[in-house]
């Protein structure tokens, strides 16, 4: 195993004549140099002090806090018009884009005009090319992360982080040059965290705990080329302690790497509504006559669907999205891998396409009323959860009539 020479970090930091006011840690890994840059993704000191930092140490290999999907969206600039929004919604991943939407919505907001979310990491990325120097992404897949983070947590605690989400997305935030700067502090971070329920400390762990072993792991496994002799790595500052601790240990990334199987609850909920609502008809069919089962099953059709529909009317749907929604809705009762929300959706995206300017406007289109309708991508967010929304409360009321029928 090699050795590690350890030094302390510090805010400002000097190492043969490189100096940073950005949060910073050096170590020595046998006999390669390895500089750790903290940044906040929305500093324009950030941006200049990377570049400073790989044109002074002129480094042999450059890591940047990004995953491998992460990077090449970052580099090429016609990633939104390659973004099928249709094969997203066809292949179940909208929860997962509507997670990172939200995110970079959120950082967008609290940057401006002058710099855009992770300008410090295209800058490293662009420098690195220059150099003609391998440039690593050394961060966990988005997909990964949001998956094990979802999967720690029951449905009414991804509700309620959901709607915090969601609500990050809503609110304008304006954000000074001196709050920037605040947030490279380990201490705010962590304080923001911190104040983070118990509960829900499992997805805290997920999104910083685990990255910092992995970003720490990635970043060492750079060093094992004996031709590198310098590293330069560019991550967020709340991430610097946890590389810190986790760097000198030999760490296995496919644990990390692995996504949560689903659980007895999810296998039992996609028969628990069929088999429910089936004996529901069929026991008041028995106990109270075949037309009683038939007005039964009828309210489940025109309730479900109805509401569903309405559900699609009120987003503002197609009109062929409207009617998906109403036919899905009671079919999903009985094949739960239907829902009304998902097939609504899947056509509109399919009917209204984005344009890349959709995309680039959801920071400005979210915080207003108008701009929800009008920006397609948060349209079909909307068509997706208002079907959805209104299919469940159907199920709820058909439920409810049909046993007070009964009892």
């Amino acid at each position: 195993m090699r050795s590690i020479k350890k030094t302390t970090p510090a805010r400002k930091s000097t190492k043969k004549g490189f100096k940073t006011k950005e949060p910073y840690l050096f170590k020595t890994i046998d006999k390669t140099e390895v500089h750790i840059l903290g940044t906040a993704h929305i500093s324009k000191q950030s941006v200049e002090e990377v570049e400073k930092m790989i044109q002074s140490i002129k480094p042999d290999v450059i890591c940047v806090e990004l995953c491998e999907s992460r990077m090449k969206s970052v580099e090429d600039p016609d990633y939104l018009k390659k973004l099928d929004i249709f094969k997203v919604f066809k292949e179940r991943k909208m929860w997962l884009l509507l997670s990172s939407l939200i995110l970079s919505s959120f950082q967008k907001k609290m940057g401006n005009q002058d710099i855009k979310p992770g300008d410090e990491m295209r800058k490293a990325i662009s420098l690195g090319r220059a150099l003609k120097k391998p440039v690593l992404a050394v961060d966990r897949e988005i997909q990964t992360t949001l998956k094990r983070s979802w999967g720690n947590v029951g449905f009414f605690s991804k509700m309620y982080l959901f709607s915090a989400l969601l609500a990050s997305l809503l609110v304008k935030e304006d954000v000074s040059d001196e709050k920037i700067e605040e947030m490279k502090s380990d201490d705010i971070l962590k304080d923001l965290f911190s104040q983070i329920p118990k509960k829900y400390e499992s997805v805290k762990n997920v999104i910083i705990d685990e990255r910092d072993v992995y970003l720490a792991e990635k970043i060492r496994l750079a060093t094992l080329d004996k031709k590198v002799k310098k590293v330069v790595a560019v991550v967020g500052a709340g991430h610097l302690a946890g590389i810190e601790r986790n760097i000198e240990l030999q760490n296995n990334l496919s644990v990390l790497d692995e996504v949560p199987k689903s659980n007895f609850w999810d296998s039992f909920s996609l028969i628990l509504y069929p088999v429910f609502f089936a004996g529901l008809i069929g026991y008041t069919t028995w106990s109270q006559g075949g037309e009683a089962g038939m007005e039964l099953f009828s309210k489940l059709i025109y309730i479900k669907g109805g509401l569903a529909a309405l559900g699609a009317i009120i987003a503002w749907a197609h009109p062929i999205s409207i009617i998906l929604a109403f036919i899905t809705a009671p079919i999903g009762t009985f094949v739960p891998i239907f829902k009304a929300g998902w097939v609504s959706a899947l056509s509109e995206s399919y009917l209204r396409k984005p344009l890349v300017e959709d995309f680039e406007r959801i920071a400005e289109d979210s915080e207003t009323f108008v701009g929800f309708w009008k920006n397609r991508v948060l349209h079909i967010f909307l068509v997706f959860f208002l079907p959805q929304f209104g299919s469940t409360i159907g199920t709820f009321i058909v439920a409810g009539k049909g046993l007070k029928n009964l009892f």
